[in-house]
């Protein structure tokens, strides 16, 4: 039997669980950044929670971009028909 390490999710519950707990870090994460003393370069930085709200804008801007990216970067399933090496004929069993 193959080792499966995501076994472990195939549970809603667990994977409920698991998601729950990961909400409740990231709130206990973002309310202990107001009772941090920052020591900072920009003023900017001074900002409560200015590293998540610009994480999360940073992140954005990545998948929305790559979306347009898709557009003038992507090219038609069938853009390398003929010179795929896969689109070769396969010699029959009794050719040589």
């Amino acid at each position: 039997m193959k080792f499966n390490p995501f076994i472990f999710f195939e549970k809603a519950g667990r994977l409920r669980a698991l998601l729950s707990a990961f909400l409740i870090l990231c709130f206990c994460l973002f309310v202990t950044d107001f009772f941090v003393k920052r020591y900072v370069y920009f003023e900017i930085e001074s900002f409560y929670n200015f590293y998540s709200i610009y994480g999360f804008i940073m992140f954005s801007i990545i998948i929305f971009g790559s979306r347009v990216l898709r557009f003038l970067l992507g090219r038609p399933e069938n853009f390398y028909d003929k010179k795929a090496v896969d689109s070769e004929d396969y010699p029959s069993k009794g050719e040589k």
